[in-house]
């Protein structure tokens, strides 16, 4: 059986929190870089990407990025975050069904599941390898490929269907804030928005989110709202 219910997750907010070993990283990855010290205050990683938030960092400091700029960041931000994430032993939470879901999605051979998040690539990679949730993608688009979520959302679609070599009948994309329900709206998505993140339920019905949850601990509900509820096909 083909693969035919494309489902695209955030990461941050949606499946697991790192609990400010993300923010740590970014800072001291500006500073190491740039010797800028920018404590990101005023900034909103909710919803961002790498690449946006290293632009208007360097904007407030009147420097004009290169792509040699980005590429020494990115590089840097990896090597800090593996060092945040790994300086207190409660600095990462999956949240409720997570593993649960992902285990069930991926082995259904209706889906295939990739990502779109505003972290850099070696970044997302971290965090999920380090909650052992990786192994459930099979491609994605990411913070350094785009500024603008909704281009890498769009870059995410074009890798799936490549990859498919076709267009899905089904398309979701799941995350936890308003970017990630304009991302998919921009890409023809039903956008499912959980309130595990810094938005709350009626933040995100606001924002147009064609469904809400809690969370994904619910795992028949979440399966209802994907229409992949019942029994899973045996693979032909």
């Amino acid at each position: 059986m083909r693969e035919s219910v494309l489902v695209l997750f955030d990461i941050d907010g949606t499946l697991l929190e790192v609990r400010g070993a993300g923010r740590r990283a970014f800072s001291r990855a500006i500073d190491h870089c740039f010797g800028w010290k920018n404590e990101l205050k005023n900034i909103r990683f909710a919803g961002a990407t790498d690449l946006d938030l290293f632009h208007k960092i360097a904007a407030e400091h009147g420097h004009e990025p290169t792509p040699d700029d980005e590429r020494k960041f990115c590089n840097q931000l990896a090597y800090e975050l593996k060092i945040a994430i790994g300086e207190d032993g409660i600095s990462r939470t999956v949240y409720p069904g997570v593993p649960e879901l992902l285990e069930k999605l991926s082995g259904d051979p209706r889906c295939l599941l990739g990502l779109v998040t505003g972290n850099v690539e070696s970044c997302a990679w971290i965090k999920l390898q380090n909650v052992n949730l990786h192994e459930h993608f099979v491609l994605g688009a990411f913070g350094h490929e785009h500024a603008d979520r909704i281009e890498i959302a769009r870059l995410a679609l074009r890798r799936a269907e490549d990859r498919a070599g076709r267009r899905f009948e089904k398309l979701f994309l799941i995350g936890d804030t308003p970017n990630d329900i304009r991302a998919a709206r921009a890409i023809g998505a039903t956008a499912i928005a959980v309130a595990t993140g810094a938005f709350r339920r009626d933040d995100l019905l606001a924002a147009g989110a064609d469904a809400v949850l809690d969370d994904l601990g619910n795992l028949d509900a979440v399966q209802r709202v994907l229409g992949l509820a019942g029994d899973q096909p045996k693979i032909r």
